[in-house]
């Protein structure tokens, strides 16, 4: 089976990038699973209802959000009441949402989930090694695969090799920069540290950028603004697996300008 799975989708252009590109690689080979990131879909801030519906028209399977998951308000109306929208499962108890979903697929259950890092960010949030031990103990599943939403790369890597071999596939996101280390481990997890974003390619990870430079020149405090116009991206990852030995045969990275 091909999976694919679309690092985070940013604002106007990365809807646009998405819908686009999704149909291309439909013509060219067999999508039997898709997996978006879409915390940045709504204007760049969270996923509103309506974009929710969209993606399930793409015929989007899972869609994965991270820190940005709650910053649009309009969440709340609905996350609690779908099956197929993952947040950090690694969040403080009580958090809104699910943390993983398991879907039946052509008789193999496949298992989503997100786990968010600790390093360089909110130290609120359990710790993502004692979670995931706690995910994988409780929930038996065919396939696992996990989005790592990550500021520090190290602590994705290490992520992944702790899990190598337990999750069939670790995908990292928040970054918004595409990593070229896609791999399969050796104990056989398909790996990539960051899948990068799917939207501007002009802006400062989906900001205009003079925006960012004018913060970072000048201590400016303008409100961020997503690049709206000019060149698109879109990055993805795509995993064969062997649906008999639900082992990992193939990854591919995908970056189309």
């Amino acid at each position: 089976m091909n999976i694919l799975i679309v690092g985070d989708v940013y604002s106007k252009l990365g809807r646009i990038a998405l819908e686009e590109n999704l149909e291309k690689i439909k013509r060219e080979k067999p999508i039997h699973f898709l997996i978006v990131n879409g915390e940045n879909i709504s204007h760049g801030k969270g996923m509103n209802e309506n974009h929710y519906k969209w993606l399930m028209q793409l015929g989007v399977h899972v869609v994965t959000l991270g820190n940005h998951s709650y910053q649009n308000k309009q969440i709340f109306n609905f996350i609690d009441d779908v099956h197929n929208v993952v947040r950090p499962y690694n969040f403080p108890i009580g958090s809104k949402g699910k943390g993983y979903t398991t879907i039946n697929f052509n008789g193999l259950k496949i298992t989503v989930f997100q786990m968010i890092g600790k390093v360089f960010m909110d130290e609120n949030n359990l710790s993502p090694f004692e979670m995931t031990e706690q995910l994988l103990n409780e929930v038996k599943s065919d396939i696992y695969i996990c989005d790592f939403h990550g500021e520090a790369t190290s602590e994705k890597i290490a992520y992944a090799y702790y899990f190598d071999g337990r999750v069939q596939i670790i995908f990292g996101t928040h970054t918004h920069v595409a990593t070229a280390d896609a791999r399969i481990l050796d104990k056989g997890t398909a790996y990539i540290t960051d899948v990068g974003m799917t939207g501007p390619l002009d802006g400062v990870i989906g900001t205009k950028k003079e925006i960012i430079i004018n913060r970072m020149v000048h201590d400016g405090k303008e409100r961020f603004e997503p690049q709206d116009t000019g060149k698109k991206q879109f990055n993805a990852i795509l995993v064969e697996i062997n649906e008999k030995t639900q082992k990992v045969t193939n990854i591919d990275s995908i970056h189309i300008v």
